[in-house]
């Protein structure tokens, strides 16, 4: 009888330690999604900010208009930028800290590109010439995370062409009440005044 009351204590011990075991494991993949949907909020109120948006509108027009200039492409060759009130370098550091989260694993990939995939490779796009220009002579490893965000957010775009509404839900009906009117402005050419 000796043998098997240790025997039942041995079993019970493992029993106690197995489930144990896994509420510690329910528990960290609870603080891990719990940990990505804090970091997700965060990552979201920073690019819902009021400001994001002129820091892209602000980054498209000083690029569009310094880039022409030979003198503005010698200094971003040579590393001398300006810091300080520079929308296309805040927004490509902000892709930065973005990708970095993303690549490492602290923001979920398909919860932030759900959202933001077509924000990435817009703001990429706007931001390449000048970037082409700063690696000659930086090297690829400046504003890489940006990179690695824009590249897993043109995959996602291809994995989700027509977007990742799901397909055996019913769609809302639109009408669109201003499209015959529309039609027959465009077909009247630019209005004259």
């Amino acid at each position: 009888m000796n043998i098997d009351l240790n025997t039942a204590a041995t079993i019970a011990t493992l029993i106690v330690i197995t489930v144990t075991a896994i509420a510690a494991y329910v528990q960290l993949r609870h603080m891990r999604t719990a940990n990505q949907l804090e970091a997700l909020l965060t990552v979201l109120a920073r690019v819902e900010h009021a400001d994001s948006g002129s820091m892209v509108d602000g980054a498209r027009a000083e690029l569009a208009k310094k880039l022409p200039d030979p003198a503005f492409r010698r200094s971003l060759e040579e590393g001398n930028v300006e810091r300080a009130n520079n929308p296309w370098l805040t927004l490509g550091n902000s892709y930065e800290w973005v990708g970095s989260l993303v690549r490492t694993g602290l923001v979920e990939e398909d919860s932030y590109m759900d959202i933001y995939a077509d924000r990435v490779v817009g703001a990429w796009e706007i931001m390449q010439d000048a970037l082409a220009i700063i690696r000659r002579r930086a090297g690829p490893s400046v504003l890489e995370n940006f990179e690695y965000l824009y590249v897993r957010a043109k995959a996602y775009s291809a994995r989700n062409p027509n977007g990742v509404y799901p397909s055996h839900t019913p769609r809302a009906e639109l009408r669109d009440r201003w499209a015959e009117a529309d039609a027959k402005l465009s077909t009247m050419g630019p209005a004259s005044g």
